[in-house]
């Protein structure tokens, strides 16, 4: 039976892979910076920072993911902030690393989380796998993320990067905050709202992650679903389904600036049209290809 390790995984994503690993009998390990949380058995101390590590023999694990990172969105981009978002990423992997390392173990499978604002805010053109990458602190910062990631090539029989898009969830993200001010008939749409919102239900999400540690597969991979589809789309598909007309104007990219700050603010005007072709390619199912019809299994069904 297959151990699987994971780094992070107190997130949304995490918490919902774990769901869908313990339904295949997969055994779990997670390693928490949360001392209160750990018990000695399948959830262990860990600490990047003052280089803490739980004893335990890495040659038990089939894979290790991770998903080790503070939330991008949640605080201003201070210089403060922005070192927290960059170690916060770097240290847990070259901390893994270095432990694999000491004992060493070539893991089978090495899987790491990483966003789709590795690319451009803006771009017109279709986007996959081999594109350049954007400018400015987010793509920077994904770029640096991938850069530690791929330092495991030597210490990972099959080495994985999945660009994770916009993550639809009923537990939290992109649909609480959209949802939030709809419930008390405030919603509006950031900007024009024509900007694509490359976007992915979570348990397909989760699937692909499981996919490629079950397929042994290596590479970088978008973590979207086939359709984008436009921020006003997607905006009205959800006020529908709690029952919510959006009766605010647009709201103009100046107010944005001002409440998000000048970089925080691009996210929300994102207009990225990413291509899911390769992981379709390697025969990845996608039970979620219409916005509309993952939003309504969140929300009403979920």
């Amino acid at each position: 039976m297959s151990e699987i390790l994971l780094a992070g995984a107190s997130g949304l994503i995490g918490s919902n892979l774990i769901k869908k690993f313990k339904q295949k009998n997969y055994q779990i390990v997670l390693l928490s910076t949360q001392k209160n949380k750990c018990n000695g058995t399948d959830t262990l101390f860990w600490d990047p920072e003052k280089g803490i590590f739980p004893d335990i023999d890495l040659n038990r694990f089939s894979a290790c993911y991770n998903f080790c990172g503070a939330g991008i969105f949640d605080e201003n981009f201070t210089d403060k902030r922005k070192q927290i978002l960059t170690e916060s990423r770097i240290k847990p992997i070259e901390f893994l690393k270095e432990n694999f390392s000491k004992q060493n173990v070539v893991i089978p499978s090495f899987i790491s989380a990483s966003a789709s604002g590795y690319y451009p805010n803006i771009c017109l053109n279709e986007l996959n796998e081999d594109s350049t990458s954007g400018t400015g602190f987010i793509s920077d910062l994904v770029d640096s993320w991938e850069k530690a990631a791929q330092q495991f090539t030597t210490q990972a029989t099959n080495l994985a990067i999945v660009r994770i898009g916009i993550v639809l969830s009923n537990k939290g993200g992109f649909l609480n905050k959209l949802i939030a001010p709809m419930k008390f008939f405030a919603g509006a749409i950031p900007g024009s709202g024509k900007q694509k919102c490359s976007w992915i239900h979570i348990d397909d999400l989760c699937d692909l992650f499981i996919f490629l540690f079950e397929n042994k597969i290596s590479g970088t991979f978008n973590g979207v679903a086939p359709n984008p589809e436009s921020i006003e789309t997607i905006s009205h598909q959800t006020a529908k389904c709690i029952h919510r007309p959006i009766l605010l104007p647009n709201i103009p990219v100046f107010m944005l600036r001002l409440i998000f700050g000048k970089e925080r603010h691009e996210l929300l005007l994102c207009d990225q049209n990413i291509s899911s072709k390769k992981v379709q390619d390697l025969g990845f199912k996608f039970s979620y290809t219409s916005s509309e019809i993952a939003i309504k299994d969140l929300l009403q069904h979920g």
